[in-house]
Protein backbone atom coordinates (compact mmCIF):
# COMPACT_ATOMS: atom_id res chain seq x y z
CA UNK A 1 0.00 0.00 0.00
CA UNK A 2 2.63 2.28 0.68
CA UNK A 3 4.89 2.00 -2.37
CA UNK A 4 1.35 2.42 -4.00
CA UNK A 5 0.57 5.76 -2.42
CA UNK A 6 4.21 6.81 -3.11
CA UNK A 7 4.42 5.85 -6.63
CA UNK A 8 0.53 8.09 -7.20
CA UNK A 9 3.16 10.88 -5.65
CA UNK A 10 5.77 10.52 -7.69
CA UNK A 11 6.15 12.86 -11.17
CA UNK A 12 6.52 10.32 -13.87
CA UNK A 13 10.18 10.39 -15.54
CA UNK A 14 9.20 11.99 -18.79
CA UNK A 15 7.50 14.84 -17.04
CA UNK A 16 10.28 15.00 -14.58
CA UNK A 17 12.37 15.42 -17.43
CA UNK A 18 10.45 17.93 -19.43
CA UNK A 19 10.34 20.18 -16.31
CA UNK A 20 13.80 20.19 -15.74
CA UNK A 21 14.86 20.81 -19.03
CA UNK A 22 12.22 23.59 -19.32
CA UNK A 23 13.68 25.84 -16.06
CA UNK A 24 17.04 25.01 -17.27
CA UNK A 25 16.48 26.55 -20.59
CA UNK A 26 14.38 29.32 -18.90
CA UNK A 27 17.60 30.06 -17.14
CA UNK A 28 19.89 30.04 -19.88
CA UNK A 29 17.29 32.47 -22.05
CA UNK A 30 17.36 34.95 -18.61
CA UNK A 31 21.03 34.97 -18.69
CA UNK A 32 20.93 36.06 -22.25
CA UNK A 33 18.81 38.91 -21.30
CA UNK A 34 22.22 40.17 -20.57
CA UNK A 35 23.90 39.63 -24.07
CA UNK A 36 24.84 43.28 -24.68
CA UNK A 37 23.13 44.66 -27.68
CA UNK A 38 25.73 44.86 -29.72
CA UNK A 39 26.83 41.82 -29.82
CA UNK A 40 23.78 40.79 -31.02
CA UNK A 41 23.35 44.00 -33.98
CA UNK A 42 23.24 43.46 -36.75
CA UNK A 43 20.40 41.46 -36.22
CA UNK A 44 20.38 38.44 -39.31
CA UNK A 45 24.34 39.06 -39.46
CA UNK A 46 24.86 37.45 -35.72
CA UNK A 47 24.73 33.85 -35.14
CA UNK A 48 24.68 34.77 -31.65
CA UNK A 49 20.50 36.03 -32.10
CA UNK A 50 19.88 32.22 -33.94
CA UNK A 51 21.09 30.94 -31.15
CA UNK A 52 18.76 32.88 -28.64
CA UNK A 53 15.62 32.03 -30.50
CA UNK A 54 16.36 28.76 -30.57
CA UNK A 55 16.69 28.52 -26.66
CA UNK A 56 14.31 30.85 -26.00
CA UNK A 57 11.87 28.84 -27.95
CA UNK A 58 12.94 25.76 -26.52
CA UNK A 59 12.38 26.97 -22.88
CA UNK A 60 8.87 27.88 -23.76
CA UNK A 61 7.84 24.65 -25.59
CA UNK A 62 9.25 22.52 -23.18
CA UNK A 63 7.61 24.59 -20.27
CA UNK A 64 3.93 23.74 -22.59
CA UNK A 65 5.26 20.01 -22.92
CA UNK A 66 5.90 20.00 -19.23
CA UNK A 67 2.51 21.54 -18.16
CA UNK A 68 0.19 20.42 -20.90
CA UNK A 69 -2.07 18.63 -18.42
CA UNK A 70 -3.22 22.30 -17.16
CA UNK A 71 -3.78 24.04 -20.53
CA UNK A 72 -4.28 21.85 -23.27
CA UNK A 73 -6.92 19.18 -21.58
CA UNK A 74 -8.77 22.19 -19.79
CA UNK A 75 -11.97 23.36 -21.63
CA UNK A 76 -12.64 26.89 -22.30
CA UNK A 77 -14.81 28.81 -19.92
CA UNK A 78 -18.06 28.67 -20.64
CA UNK A 79 -19.59 31.77 -18.37
CA UNK A 80 -23.01 31.19 -17.15
CA UNK A 81 -24.78 34.45 -16.23
CA UNK A 82 -27.13 31.91 -13.52
CA UNK A 83 -26.83 32.53 -9.62
CA UNK A 84 -23.63 34.41 -10.93
CA UNK A 85 -23.13 37.73 -8.97
CA UNK A 86 -23.63 40.65 -10.77
CA UNK A 87 -19.78 42.60 -10.56
CA UNK A 88 -18.70 38.93 -12.15
CA UNK A 89 -21.27 39.49 -15.04
CA UNK A 90 -19.79 43.01 -15.55
CA UNK A 91 -16.62 41.88 -15.27
CA UNK A 92 -17.34 39.22 -17.80
CA UNK A 93 -18.61 41.91 -20.64
CA UNK A 94 -15.94 43.75 -19.94
CA UNK A 95 -13.53 40.69 -20.89
CA UNK A 96 -15.70 39.93 -23.58
CA UNK A 97 -15.76 43.19 -25.46
CA UNK A 98 -12.61 44.25 -24.69
CA UNK A 99 -11.25 40.81 -26.33
CA UNK A 100 -12.41 41.91 -29.67
CA UNK A 101 -11.61 45.89 -28.77
CA UNK A 102 -8.01 46.07 -27.85
CA UNK A 103 -6.71 43.89 -30.84
CA UNK A 104 -8.67 45.77 -33.03
CA UNK A 105 -6.79 48.45 -32.00
CA UNK A 106 -3.65 47.53 -31.68
CA UNK A 107 -4.19 46.69 -35.57
CA UNK A 108 -5.50 50.33 -36.61
CA UNK A 109 -2.61 51.99 -34.99
CA UNK A 110 -0.44 49.89 -36.28
CA UNK A 111 -1.41 50.38 -39.73
CA UNK A 112 -1.57 54.17 -39.21
CA UNK A 113 2.31 53.91 -38.58
CA UNK A 114 2.25 52.54 -41.52
CA UNK A 115 0.24 54.68 -43.33
CA UNK A 116 0.18 58.34 -41.71
CA UNK A 117 3.46 58.14 -39.48
CA UNK A 118 2.44 61.96 -38.53
CA UNK A 119 -1.12 61.12 -37.79
CA UNK A 120 0.64 58.42 -35.51
CA UNK A 121 2.85 60.81 -33.57
CA UNK A 122 -0.13 63.45 -33.01
CA UNK A 123 -2.15 60.81 -31.55
CA UNK A 124 -0.36 59.85 -28.64
CA UNK A 125 3.08 61.50 -28.64
CA UNK A 126 2.27 65.12 -29.82
CA UNK A 127 5.20 67.40 -28.87
CA UNK A 128 3.53 70.70 -28.61
CA UNK A 129 0.46 72.26 -27.19
CA UNK A 130 -2.31 71.51 -26.91
CA UNK A 131 -2.73 68.02 -25.69
CA UNK A 132 1.12 68.11 -25.38
CA UNK A 133 1.93 63.66 -24.87
CA UNK A 134 -1.64 62.64 -24.65
CA UNK A 135 0.09 59.30 -24.19
CA UNK A 136 1.42 60.37 -20.52
CA UNK A 137 -1.21 61.56 -19.40
CA UNK A 138 -3.63 59.01 -20.27
CA UNK A 139 -1.20 56.44 -18.42
CA UNK A 140 -0.97 58.36 -15.39
CA UNK A 141 -4.77 58.41 -15.30
CA UNK A 142 -5.18 54.78 -15.76
CA UNK A 143 -2.76 53.61 -13.23
CA UNK A 144 -4.28 56.19 -10.74
CA UNK A 145 -7.84 54.52 -11.20
CA UNK A 146 -6.18 51.23 -10.90
CA UNK A 147 -4.46 52.18 -7.19
CA UNK A 148 -7.77 53.72 -6.26
CA UNK A 149 -8.81 50.21 -7.09
CA UNK A 150 -6.09 48.47 -4.71
CA UNK A 151 -6.73 51.27 -1.94
CA UNK A 152 -10.25 49.97 -1.78
CA UNK A 153 -8.83 45.48 -1.98
CA UNK A 154 -6.49 46.49 0.22
CA UNK A 155 -9.73 47.99 2.88
CA UNK A 156 -11.51 45.18 2.05
CA UNK A 157 -8.49 43.16 3.19
CA UNK A 158 -8.32 45.11 6.32
CA UNK A 159 -11.66 44.09 7.65
CA UNK A 160 -11.04 40.56 7.00
CA UNK A 161 -7.76 41.17 9.09
CA UNK A 162 -5.95 39.29 6.54
CA UNK A 163 -2.61 41.35 6.69
CA UNK A 164 -0.49 39.33 4.43
CA UNK A 165 -3.03 40.25 1.50
CA UNK A 166 -3.29 44.06 2.78
CA UNK A 167 0.76 44.12 2.76
CA UNK A 168 0.23 42.49 -1.04
CA UNK A 169 -2.13 45.03 -1.64
CA UNK A 170 0.16 48.38 0.08
CA UNK A 171 3.38 47.57 -2.14
CA UNK A 172 0.93 47.69 -5.69
CA UNK A 173 -0.42 50.74 -4.51
CA UNK A 174 2.96 52.36 -3.77
CA UNK A 175 4.21 50.68 -7.48
CA UNK A 176 1.65 52.51 -9.03
CA UNK A 177 1.86 55.62 -7.17
CA UNK A 178 5.72 55.41 -8.35
CA UNK A 179 4.78 54.63 -12.11
CA UNK A 180 1.59 57.59 -12.29
CA UNK A 181 4.78 60.41 -10.76
CA UNK A 182 7.31 59.15 -12.89
CA UNK A 183 5.00 59.75 -15.53
CA UNK A 184 3.85 62.99 -15.16
CA UNK A 185 7.82 63.73 -13.59
CA UNK A 186 6.65 64.05 -10.37
CA UNK A 187 4.01 67.13 -11.39
CA UNK A 188 6.56 68.87 -13.72
CA UNK A 189 4.77 68.28 -17.09
CA UNK A 190 1.32 69.70 -15.16
CA UNK A 191 3.12 73.06 -13.23
CA UNK A 192 6.29 73.19 -15.74
CA UNK A 193 8.89 73.86 -13.42
CA UNK A 194 12.62 74.11 -13.93
CA UNK A 195 14.39 70.83 -13.53
CA UNK A 196 16.84 70.47 -10.52
CA UNK A 197 20.40 70.14 -11.66
CA UNK A 198 21.24 66.74 -10.25
CA UNK A 199 18.17 65.47 -12.53
CA UNK A 200 19.45 67.25 -15.74
CA UNK A 201 23.08 66.43 -15.53
CA UNK A 202 21.98 62.55 -15.04
CA UNK A 203 18.41 62.79 -17.20
CA UNK A 204 18.63 61.91 -20.68
CA UNK A 205 15.43 64.23 -21.79
CA UNK A 206 16.34 66.50 -19.06
CA UNK A 207 12.78 65.97 -16.61
CA UNK A 208 12.50 65.89 -13.04
CA UNK A 209 12.25 61.62 -12.85
CA UNK A 210 14.38 58.78 -12.04
CA UNK A 211 13.40 56.38 -15.02
CA UNK A 212 15.41 58.05 -18.19
CA UNK A 213 18.46 58.12 -15.39
CA UNK A 214 18.52 54.72 -17.33
CA UNK A 215 15.25 54.00 -19.75
CA UNK A 216 15.99 51.18 -21.34
CA UNK A 217 16.12 49.23 -17.59
CA UNK A 218 13.13 50.62 -16.69
CA UNK A 219 11.50 50.45 -19.99
CA UNK A 220 12.66 46.88 -20.23
CA UNK A 221 11.53 46.15 -16.53
CA UNK A 222 7.76 47.13 -17.37
CA UNK A 223 7.30 45.43 -20.69
CA UNK A 224 8.46 42.12 -19.50
CA UNK A 225 6.55 42.66 -15.89
CA UNK A 226 3.31 43.73 -17.82
CA UNK A 227 3.94 40.84 -20.51
CA UNK A 228 4.14 38.42 -18.03
CA UNK A 229 1.44 39.81 -15.90
CA UNK A 230 -1.08 39.89 -19.22
CA UNK A 231 -0.56 36.65 -21.15
CA UNK A 232 2.45 34.86 -19.08
CA UNK A 233 0.55 34.45 -16.19
CA UNK A 234 -2.81 34.50 -18.11
CA UNK A 235 -1.68 31.23 -19.96
CA UNK A 236 -0.89 29.45 -17.21
CA UNK A 237 -3.40 30.75 -15.02
CA UNK A 238 -4.80 26.98 -13.96
CA UNK A 239 -1.18 25.65 -13.01
CA UNK A 240 -0.13 28.61 -10.88
CA UNK A 241 -4.04 28.40 -9.28
CA UNK A 242 -2.79 24.68 -7.84
CA UNK A 243 0.06 25.67 -6.65
CA UNK A 244 -1.07 28.73 -4.59
CA UNK A 245 -3.62 26.61 -3.31
CA UNK A 246 -0.63 24.02 -1.51
CA UNK A 247 0.53 27.29 0.36
CA UNK A 248 -3.05 28.34 2.69
CA UNK A 249 -1.71 31.79 3.66
CA UNK A 250 -1.43 32.88 -0.45
CA UNK A 251 -4.47 31.49 -1.27
CA UNK A 252 -6.09 34.81 -1.43
CA UNK A 253 -3.48 35.76 -4.21
CA UNK A 254 -5.84 32.97 -6.94
CA UNK A 255 -8.05 35.88 -6.94
CA UNK A 256 -5.00 38.45 -8.19
CA UNK A 257 -4.36 35.93 -11.04
CA UNK A 258 -5.03 37.60 -14.56
CA UNK A 259 -8.13 36.23 -16.26
CA UNK A 260 -7.54 33.42 -19.05
CA UNK A 261 -8.78 35.65 -21.64
CA UNK A 262 -6.34 38.14 -20.84
CA UNK A 263 -4.15 36.03 -23.61
CA UNK A 264 -6.82 37.09 -26.31
CA UNK A 265 -7.33 40.73 -25.08
CA UNK A 266 -3.75 41.72 -25.07
CA UNK A 267 -1.00 39.26 -26.71
CA UNK A 268 -1.73 41.23 -30.07
CA UNK A 269 -0.38 44.48 -28.40
CA UNK A 270 3.27 43.22 -27.48
CA UNK A 271 3.97 43.31 -31.09
CA UNK A 272 4.59 46.85 -31.05
CA UNK A 273 8.19 47.77 -30.37
CA UNK A 274 11.47 49.39 -31.97
CA UNK A 275 12.08 48.04 -35.08
CA UNK A 276 14.86 46.10 -36.26
CA UNK A 277 17.55 49.09 -37.75
CA UNK A 278 16.96 50.72 -34.35
CA UNK A 279 19.71 50.08 -31.32
CA UNK A 280 17.21 48.95 -29.02
CA UNK A 281 14.17 47.07 -29.55
CA UNK A 282 14.85 42.93 -30.24
CA UNK A 283 18.59 43.36 -29.14
CA UNK A 284 17.69 43.01 -25.39
CA UNK A 285 16.93 39.93 -24.69
CA UNK A 286 13.81 40.32 -22.61
CA UNK A 287 11.85 42.02 -25.50
CA UNK A 288 13.17 39.08 -28.05
CA UNK A 289 11.74 36.65 -25.94
CA UNK A 290 8.44 38.40 -25.43
CA UNK A 291 8.00 38.29 -29.19
CA UNK A 292 8.81 34.99 -29.13
CA UNK A 293 6.70 33.51 -26.81
CA UNK A 294 3.75 35.39 -27.36
CA UNK A 295 4.07 33.61 -30.84
CA UNK A 296 4.56 30.58 -29.54
CA UNK A 297 1.89 30.46 -26.49
CA UNK A 298 -1.11 32.10 -29.40
CA UNK A 299 -0.37 28.89 -31.29
CA UNK A 300 -0.90 26.91 -28.10
CA UNK A 301 -4.22 28.12 -26.97
CA UNK A 302 -5.21 27.83 -31.40
CA UNK A 303 -4.22 23.69 -30.37
CA UNK A 304 -6.40 23.83 -27.15
CA UNK A 305 -9.16 25.22 -29.00
CA UNK A 306 -8.91 22.63 -31.59
CA UNK A 307 -8.64 19.81 -29.13
CA UNK A 308 -11.84 21.43 -27.42
CA UNK A 309 -13.28 21.54 -30.97
CA UNK A 310 -14.88 25.00 -29.93
CA UNK A 311 -14.92 26.48 -33.35
CA UNK A 312 -15.53 30.47 -32.09
CA UNK A 313 -12.37 30.59 -29.56
CA UNK A 314 -10.55 28.92 -32.28
CA UNK A 315 -11.30 31.41 -34.84
CA UNK A 316 -10.85 34.32 -32.03
CA UNK A 317 -7.65 33.32 -31.42
CA UNK A 318 -6.46 32.93 -35.15
CA UNK A 319 -7.05 36.45 -35.36
CA UNK A 320 -5.48 37.94 -32.57
CA UNK A 321 -2.27 35.44 -33.78
CA UNK A 322 -2.80 37.16 -37.32
CA UNK A 323 -2.96 40.77 -35.88
CA UNK A 324 -0.13 39.98 -33.56
CA UNK A 325 1.90 38.80 -36.28
CA UNK A 326 0.84 42.08 -38.71
CA UNK A 327 1.15 44.31 -35.81
CA UNK A 328 4.82 42.82 -35.53
CA UNK A 329 5.71 43.11 -38.72
CA UNK A 330 4.69 46.46 -40.09
CA UNK A 331 6.62 47.62 -36.14
CA UNK A 332 10.26 45.86 -37.26
CA UNK A 333 10.34 46.08 -40.62
CA UNK A 334 8.24 49.31 -41.91
CA UNK A 335 8.26 51.47 -39.21
CA UNK A 336 8.45 54.97 -39.89
CA UNK A 337 7.86 56.43 -37.08
CA UNK A 338 10.58 55.59 -34.72
CA UNK A 339 12.37 57.57 -37.67
CA UNK A 340 10.72 60.64 -36.90
CA UNK A 341 9.56 60.04 -33.10
CA UNK A 342 11.14 57.26 -31.91
CA UNK A 343 9.44 56.89 -28.47
CA UNK A 344 5.73 56.04 -30.34
CA UNK A 345 5.71 53.07 -30.80
CA UNK A 346 6.56 51.77 -26.90
CA UNK A 347 4.31 54.51 -26.05
CA UNK A 348 1.54 52.47 -27.18
CA UNK A 349 2.79 49.47 -25.91
CA UNK A 350 2.72 51.39 -22.63
CA UNK A 351 -0.65 52.47 -22.55
CA UNK A 352 -2.19 49.20 -23.46
CA UNK A 353 0.18 47.95 -20.46
CA UNK A 354 -1.60 50.49 -18.53
CA UNK A 355 -4.94 49.28 -19.61
CA UNK A 356 -3.99 46.15 -18.81
CA UNK A 357 -2.91 46.87 -15.26
CA UNK A 358 -6.46 48.83 -14.59
CA UNK A 359 -8.18 45.94 -15.89
CA UNK A 360 -6.43 43.67 -13.56
CA UNK A 361 -7.43 45.81 -10.71
CA UNK A 362 -10.95 45.62 -11.63
CA UNK A 363 -10.97 41.96 -11.94
CA UNK A 364 -9.22 41.46 -8.52
CA UNK A 365 -12.00 44.22 -7.06
CA UNK A 366 -14.63 41.51 -8.57
CA UNK A 367 -13.46 38.63 -7.45
CA UNK A 368 -13.02 39.59 -3.83
CA UNK A 369 -16.65 40.98 -3.57
CA UNK A 370 -18.09 38.35 -5.70
CA UNK A 371 -16.17 35.44 -2.90
CA UNK A 372 -17.89 37.84 0.24
CA UNK A 373 -21.61 37.55 -1.57
CA UNK A 374 -20.90 33.57 -1.47
CA UNK A 375 -19.66 33.84 2.07
CA UNK A 376 -22.58 35.55 2.96
CA UNK A 377 -25.11 33.89 1.01
CA UNK A 378 -24.02 30.76 2.56
CA UNK A 379 -23.99 31.79 6.25
CA UNK A 380 -27.60 32.93 5.30
CA UNK A 381 -28.39 29.29 3.97
CA UNK A 382 -27.16 27.77 7.25
CA UNK A 383 -28.81 30.17 9.32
Amino acid sequence: MQTQRTRRHLIPIKQAILEVLAFGLLAASFALFFVAPDVSRPFFAKPVNLYRIIIMALAIICLLLASRSSWLTTRPNKQSTSGTPASTQRLNKLLTISSYLIPTLALLFAIIQLVNPELAIVIIRKESWPFYRIGIFVKAILQIIALLIFVAIANHYRKQHNWLAVLFACLVIIILFVMAGEELSWGQRIFGWATPEVFANLNKQGETNFHNMATQVFQNTLYFGGWLLLVGFSFWRNSLDKLLRMFKPLRFLTDWLPPLQFVLIFAACFGFGDPLHSETGLYYGSNLFIVIATGILLIALCLRYAKCHDNQYLVHCLAVLAIYLVVLIINQFFSLVWDSNSGTVTEYLEVFISIGILMWAIAINSRVHADSSRIAATSKTKD
